[in-house]
């Protein structure tokens, strides 16, 4: 991997030293990004990703809760997909791989025939492998790309100064790729992009998301759970998945992820976490006929979770004659889920192999 600190740099008339120029930008270190990047490291380009989150995984993310009743007692979950699928036959191989590396495990199979994978041990662990080549930097929200004499420029809000909308340059690529949600790739779009009017018809809807750690023996239930509810879209055992016992004064407590339907979510956008969480549980309640005995809980809203409509697009990526593209699981490509994002993010990558070489990259920007 060549570190995006040893890459030529070149200077203003007045010697300035400016930014590094990348081949490639990666904004996003979900899925998409992930593997776009990796594959297009693995070709010889030089590629940077940049994240606004503290860590890799989009809705891969795990999560680690502090005991509400005890000390030194966490609840860890998944707090986005709750597993990975696959349909087509390279996804397919590449859950096979990604097995035999350690990194992701079977699960289970669901009544329609459905083999769930999930990684080990959360799933934010897949998007940490796909990361551990790579140079990503965390924590850095990119405001704003601006294309300069055909280099495009990575902007960034400066912290710690008096004038908070002052921007910074944070990385120059001669490629950008934004592996975002689409609305937010939409405000990242410089008005001169193509892209811009392809995005304004997506539709994403929100979802709730809730863990709840009991003492309850629930095991009698599927491990997953599609209730006939208005209120609950899924209901998981997370402390059965493949390496996550969770175990509690020698006794074995359950840990369920509970994601609440669209049209749930819709009519309570505006609620606070504690008001979706008493409803989550009520509707819990009713769910399973008994009371549950609560020893922790946490409850997240993702804005942009479920794909309502997406942007149809054969090869799965979006691409402008600026050198800007979009990936993500709202490309259509006949698949959906975390296959759709990780097809999107190769595709992409494979394409711009073909396309462009390290010599024509070069070339473009003199």
């Amino acid at each position: 991997m060549t570190k995006i600190a040893e890459l030529d740099t070149y200077n203003t008339e007045s010697g300035t030293e400016l930014e590094p120029i990348l081949d490639v930008a990666v904004i996003g270190a979900g899925i998409a990004g992930l593997t776009a990047a990796n594959e297009l490291n693995r070709l010889g380009f030089t590629v940077g990703v940049f994240e606004k989150a503290r860590g890799t995984g989009g809705r891969l993310s795990s999560k680690r809760i502090a005991s509400i009743q005890h000390e030194n007692r966490f609840m860890a979950f998944d707090l986005g997909c709750a597993s990975i699928m696959a349909e087509s036959a390279v996804f397919t191989q590449q859950l096979q791989d990604w097995h035999l590396k350690g990194v992701v495990a079977p699960w289970c199979v669901d009544k329609q025939g459905k083999s769930h994978y999930v990684a080990v041990s959360r799933n934010s662990a897949l998007t940490r492998h796909l990361s551990k080549d790579l140079e990503c930097q965390f924590s850095k929200r990119i405001v704003e790309i601006e294309q300069i004499e055909g280099v495009w420029h990575l902007f960034m809000l400066q912290e710690h100064v008096e004038i908070p909308s002052e921007r910074t340059l944070l990385a120059r690529a001669k490629k950008v790729i934004i592996a975002a949600p689409p609305a937010q790739a939409h405000d990242l779009l410089p008005i001169t992009s193509s892209l811009k009017s392809a995005l304004k018809d997506v539709q994403v809807s929100a979802q709730w998301v809730m863990a709840v750690e009991v003492n309850n023996s629930v095991a009698d239930f599927p491990v997953i759970q599609h209730p006939d509810s208005e209120v609950i879209f899924s209901i998981t055992q997370e402390s059965n998945k493949p390496g996550r016992s969770h175990e509690k004064d020698g006794n074995t407590s359950i840990i369920l992820q509970v994601q609440a339907s669209p049209s749930w979510t819709n009519n309570h956008l505006e609620s606070t976490p504690d008001q979706v969480t008493e409803l989550l549980l009520e509707a819990l309640e009713i769910h399973f006929g008994q009371p549950l005995d609560i020893v922790n809980h946490y409850a997240h809203r993702w804005l942009y979770s479920c794909i309502t409509k997406g942007v149809a697009a054969k090869d799965g990526f979006l691409w402008d004659e600026q050198g800007l593209g979009l990936i993500g699981d709202y490309i259509n490509n006949d698949f959906s889920g975390i296959e759709s994002a990780w097809l999107s993010g190769k595709q992409m990558a494979e394409w711009i192999g073909q396309m462009f070489s390290d010599k024509l990259l070069s070339e473009q920007i003199r």
